[in-house]
This record gives structure tokens, sequence and C-alpha cells, in this order.
């Protein structure tokens, strides 16, 4: 069993923002991370364009994940990929951490738990499980093993513009939205606009055809009316269920999706703070910035909190 200064569970970039300004800090650092180093950059959308942390214009997501990876690693810190955290209990005055494979301790510990593991929030149809893989996807691939000629996305949020205006490099694109206004930034909807790609407004996507493969979506309107449009491709972008389960059973007696903190990161707990999508306070603004300065914040509470008790 090793021990560390700081424990981080959850490798996103307010994780692995913790981690590197950890070793700054000169503390010794570990991260577990249940999938890939990245969070949602890379579990979810990694050949989407990063436009809105500063100085990387359009960084693909799976390259600044990387780089942040590699920074934290360049500055020290162990980290665990693929080793999920089953239990954390508190033991005079540190925490027992237990995974899979061993378990560990550590003098502070900071949640970046994000929302959890991602499940794609789905359009709930019969044949959608048959014709995942088959035309269907929920996450776009990358852009050199597209053969689809025709694609629609359906979703009006920044990542299904974002995917849009990707797919637009090499298929005619349809975006399909149930609304008749987009819900993305400013600048993602003017870029969208620009492009001159087609939109479906006020649309519903109630049925998939095809045969082996899909070949076309059924989109309903408000008043009912029909429209059926071709496709060799359609990517769903129309959000991600959370799930946390597992860390409401942690010894810690933290629940919920989300936790609130104060100004210095840190929970109701004296040593345990929460960064990124999981930490909660009066107005946050949930951006990869943010979380990259949350770690930052946490990683200087948990230098003082150690120096306290020492």
């Amino acid at each position: 069993m090793s021990t560390y200064d700081i424990a981080i569970i959850g490798g996103g970039p307010a994780g692995l923002a913790t981690a590197m300004y950890a070793g700054l800090r000169g503390l010794g650092a570990v991260v577990y991370e249940a999938e890939a180093f990245g969070g949602q950059l890379i579990n979810l959308y990694p050949t989407k364009p990063v436009s809105n942390f500063p100085a990387q214009p359009s960084l693909p997501s799976r390259e600044l994940a990387l780089r942040l990876a590699e920074q934290a690693e360049r500055f020290g810190a162990e980290l665990r990929e693929g080793r999920a955290v089953e239990d954390v209990t508190p033991v005079d005055g540190a925490f027992r951490i237990r995974g899979s494979l061993r378990r560990d301790e550590a003098r502070t510990l900071v949640l970046a738990l994000g929302l959890g593991r991602f499940t794609p929030r789905r359009l709930g149809l019969d044949d959608e499980e048959r014709f995942l893989g088959r035309g269907l996807a929920y996450r776009l691939p990358p852009l050199e093993d597209i053969r689809a000629k025709r694609a629609v996305v359906v979703g009006g949020g920044d990542t299904a513009l974002d995917t849009a205006l990707s797919l637009a490099e090499v298929a005619e694109v349809t975006v399909v939205r149930r609304r008749d206004e987009f819900r993305a930034f400013a600048h993602t909807q003017d870029r969208f606009s620009e492009a001159g790609i087609a939109v479906v407004s006020n649309g519903e996507v109630v049925g998939l055809r095809g045969d082996e493969r899909l070949e076309s979506i059924v989109v309903q309107h408000p008043d009912e009316s029909t429209v059926e449009l071709p496709a060799d491709l359609v990517l769903v972008s129309i959000g991600q269920v959370p799930d946390l389960s597992g860390s409401e059973q942690w010894g810690l007696g933290l629940g919920g999706r989300r936790v609130e903190v104060d100004s210095a990161m840190e929970t109701r707990i004296p040593g345990v703070y929460a960064v990124g999508d999981y930490a909660s306070y009066t107005g946050k603004v949930r951006m990869i910035a943010t979380a990259v300065a949350e770690g930052s914040t946490a990683a200087a509470a948990a230098e003082r909190h150690l120096a306290a008790a020492a």
C-alpha cells in the first residue's frame, strides 16, 4: 500500500490539472481514472475540436486530453488509467482508497468525478439497437473512416453543431433539431450559419428505415406531418445520461450528482475537495478553463491543509 499527499479520483481536465498543480507544489499525487484519461474529452467526443480553451484554437479533444495527462505526469503525478475506485474510507486523518487491484492511502482527497460515467441519450426507437454500428452512431468516428455521402446529425447543442461542422468536411449534412433555435454558444452558431448546413427545425426522429444498414430516418413535426430524410450515417447528439452510482456508497457521506464547495473547493469534510462538473457553487460556469482553475485552487488548499496538519 502506497501513501500519497493527494489522491485525485477522476482523470478529466479538472483532475489532471489538479495533479499538475499538486506536482508544482511538490506534493505526491496519484490520479485514478476508470476509463481513459481525458474524461468527456476523450470518452465522449475525441474528434471534436475544442475552441473555447485559451491559446488552443480548434485543438481536437483527444489531443488536449493527451497533453493534459502528459503535463500531469511531467510534474510527477502517478496516473492509473482503467482503475476504478470501489471505496473510500476516512482513517485516522487520512483516506484509504480501495480499487479492484490495490489499496492506497492519501492525506487529502480531490473528487474530480465529473458527472460520472456517461451513457448516450438514445432516441427511444424500436429499431435503434438493430442499426447501431450500421449507420447509427452516438459519437463521431475519425473523419478518415467515414464513407457516408449523406449524414444527419440529431441535436441542437454545441456538440451537435461541432459534429455537423466536422462531418461537412466529408459529407452532405442535415441537422435535425426539436426546437426552432439552437442551444449553443453564439460563436458556434455563427460558424454553423456560415457553413450553410441544412436544418430541419421542430422535428423529432420517429422512425429508422433500412435493411442491412440504415438508409433513412422519419422526422415528425408538431402538426404530425412527416418527412423522410435519406442518410448513410446518423449521429445522435441529444445529450448524455450521467451515472455516479457507486460513489454514494463510499464512506464519505457525500451523495448526489454534485457537491457543494467553498471558495477553496473544499467540501464539508476537511481535506476533501471537489473540482470540475462534480463541484457546485453559486455563479459557476461549466467550462474546461473553469475546471483547470479549480484544480489549481484545490491543490493550493490541499497544500495548506497538509501544512496545518504537520
